[in-house]
């Protein structure tokens, strides 16, 4: 096979292995969140609660997580690609990446833009000493769906893991 998907096609083993670094760096990172700090911000009066998230949400956002966050999306749609440009779709390892990538791209990736985004977004514009009296449903609606995005993001690098073992 010759071109670009014939060059990828070559190293198929780097992308499933890059796609399980990034998606179990996630899904360490929401795993600790989901067990440590979201229990902990469940503790919280309204105003630490909304300063302690406003800073969280300000902090979160430096290079190595965007560089993990953004490679954890764009990595594996391009094994994706590679898997189906290159028939690696019709065996399980295939199968099993590319299951991955969905259920990563739309259970931790989807969320986070659908549902963490937009609450963050609205968690930094109240008043760290007088909360919206809503703070406490805004609470435990983003922690149900980071336990989701969670689970998205353990079961694709359970998934991507045996798909790198299966290939190896």
């Amino acid at each position: 096979m010759t071109g670009l998907i014939g060059l990828f096609d070559q190293h198929l083993i780097v992308f499933f292995a890059t796609t399980t670094l990034l998606f179990g760096l996630l899904a360490g990172l929401l795993f600790a969140y989901s067990v440590s700090v979201v229990v902990a911000l469940d503790t919280l009066n309204g105003p630490t609660y909304t300063r302690v998230m406003q800073s969280i949400n300000e902090t979160i956002l430096n290079p190595v997580f965007g560089i993990v966050f953004g490679g954890a999306a764009i990595v594996p749609v391009m094994g994706t690609a590679v898997v189906i440009g290159g028939g690696h779709w019709m065996h399980t390892y295939g199968q099993l990446f590319i299951g991955a990538s969905l259920v990563y791209l739309v259970g931790t990736v989807g969320v986070t833009s659908s549902m963490h985004i937009p609450m963050n977004d609205a968690i930094e514009l109240w008043d760290g000493e007088s909360p919206p009296d809503d703070w406490r449903s805004v609470r435990l609606r983003w922690a149900r769906w980071n336990h989701v995005r969670t689970a998205a993001a353990v079961g694709s690098f359970v998934a991507s893991l045996i798909a790198t073992v299966l290939i190896a």
